[in-house]
């Protein structure tokens, strides 16, 4: 895919998103409010919890001391004696003797010094007078004198209190307790929240967690989920865009390195041809230098040609090394050109003559008239070239003692023909002999005992498709319905 059609995938892949889903803000904000409610509930459930104590009996209300301090003074005033377990849990008290010296106290700092002067006040004034005088701070001081001799000093806050004197003196004040409880309930409910939070967003990244997960092994042919919130989906449609690419990719270069192993191993598979040349010519030549009687005018003839075969083979041979190392160095070796139909089918059957009187077997071939008429198409000189040698030996190595090479028009495409006088090919060769690595043509047994790999009429069939084109395979058939031969045809457009 082209750097466009990625921008429009992920483009029409990110509106998409964005049509859907709640925005990333409002789940944010959604647990703010929870947050918010929960530490109110909290707060609230604090202050009904000190509001039932207060109505129990257990606390007495913050007001009740500085509202009730001429009260509980009076009250006071008139004791046989005044002990310290006399005095209301919602007063601090002072308690002097008639000198003015501390009897009892639970005061301290400045409050301490405070209630000392109201006491003095108090041992000074009509028996019978209550002074309340505030304190600053939310302090009440209410001083009087006692009848039995001395004067008492209550310091009351503006604070509840517990009723209980014993529950007074262990545990904190009410109020504290209160404030302790708001705001351990607080941060509970708020870690109860970012838990619920956290769980809900990871649950919402996961998508994005499982998709990179994926990408990171190159498991790459999955559908990338999406979520409720706009901004994961556009992060999603941008990594959903981003596999596809590396998909691409990732199958582009796996297609040019299958393509570049099919190249070497046709190539090595084409190196047969020119050393079959090579060695069969070599054989015959040896084979008459050795013979003690000299070699008459035809043996040299022949001697003649058969190292211009070697010559030859040499050169392919050479070529062939050539574009195997350019194909182990990742170097295209395709390259098309003007090319006439009737020099590359002259081409063809001059470079199927060496092959042809190596294997001992008779070549013919005809180009008919209006392949010279022709004009140039754009090929691949050297690979069809290369696909026809392989029909050719594939010919020679079956034929039982003649090949024929036919070139043509059709319908504007040029033809060339390969044939055999051979057992033709078997059920299975017709249907499956351009297939690679295909073997099993039993009908077609190999002379010499040479192993076959099954790339040849691949490798050719491959250089057809390249130029647009076709290999068929067929038999020839008499009229008693008896196998005449094997025909392998190539069928190359000249338009395209």
């Amino acid at each position: 895919m082209g750097n466009g059609v990625q921008m429009a995938a992920l483009t029409s892949a990110q509106a998409a998103g964005k049509r859907r889903g709640m925005p990333l803000a409002f789940v944010i904000a959604r647990y703010f409010v929870y947050s918010f409610v929960a530490v109110g509930i909290t707060w609230v459930a604090a202050f009904m919890l000190l509001s039932s104590a207060i109505n129990t009996g257990y606390v007495v209300e913050a007001s009740w001391g500085p509202a009730n301090a001429r009260a509980v003074a009076t009250e006071l005033m008139d004791a046989d004696s005044l002990e310290p377990v006399d005095i209301p849990t919602s007063y601090r008290y002072l308690i002097v003797d008639a000198s003015g010296r501390t009897v009892a106290t639970d005061l301290e700092g400045a409050q301490l010094g405070h209630a000392a002067e109201a006491a003095d006040a108090a041992l000074g004034a009509q028996s019978e007078d209550i002074a309340i005088e505030g304190g600053g701070g939310g302090l009440t001081f209410a001083s009087f004198s006692v009848t039995r001799g001395g004067a008492c000093v209550l310091v009351s806050e503006y604070l509840p209190q517990w009723a209980s004197r014993d529950l007074a003196e262990t545990l904190p004040n009410p109020q504290n307790i209160m404030f302790v409880i708001g705001i351990a309930g607080s941060a509970l409910a708020l870690a109860l929240v970012a838990h619920r939070a956290s769980r809900v967003i990871s649950r919402k990244m996961r998508p994005l967690a499982d998709a990179a997960v994926r990408i990171g092994q190159e498991e790459l042919d999955f559908p990338v989920g999406r979520t409720n919130v706009r901004e994961v989906n556009d992060i999603l449609a941008a990594m959903d865009a981003m596999r596809s690419s590396l998909a691409e990719s990732l199958d582009a270069r796996w297609q040019a390195e299958r393509a570049q192993r099919e190249q070497m191993a046709s190539l090595a598979h084409d190196l047969k041809t020119p050393l079959t040349v090579l060695r069969a010519n070599a054989d015959f030549v040896a084979e008459e230098l050795e013979c003690d009687e000299a070699p008459c005018e035809g043996d040299r003839g022949d001697i003649a040609a058969a190292a211009r075969d070697i010559a030859v083979s040499a050169e392919r041979l050479d070529g062939y090394v050539r574009l195997l190392i350019e194909a182990s160095h990742g170097a295209g070796s395709a390259a098309k050109a003007p090319v006439s139909p009737a020099e590359l089918c002259r081409h063809v059957v001059l470079e199927a003559e060496p092959v042809a009187r190596a294997r001992g077997i008779e070549l013919t071939s005809s180009i008919q008239p209006d392949v010279a008429g022709a004009p140039d198409a754009l090929l691949d000189r050297t690979m069809l070239a290369r696909a026809v040698s392989n029909l050719v030996s594939n010919a020679v190595e079956h034929a039982r003692s003649r090949v024929e090479i036919s070139c043509m028009l059709d319908d504007g495409s040029l033809v060339i023909e390969v044939g055999d006088d051979g057992a033709g090919f078997s059920p299975a060769a017709l249907e499956h002999g351009c297939e690679r690595l295909f073997t099993d043509d039993s009908s077609r047994s190999t002379t010499g005992g040479e192993r076959h790999y099954g790339l040849g009429l691949f490798g050719a069939a491959e250089a057809a498709r390249a130029h647009g084109g076709s290999i068929t395979l067929a038999n020839r058939i008499d009229a008693h319905g008896a196998v005449l031969g094997a025909t392998a045809t190539m069928r190359l457009p000249l338009s395209a």
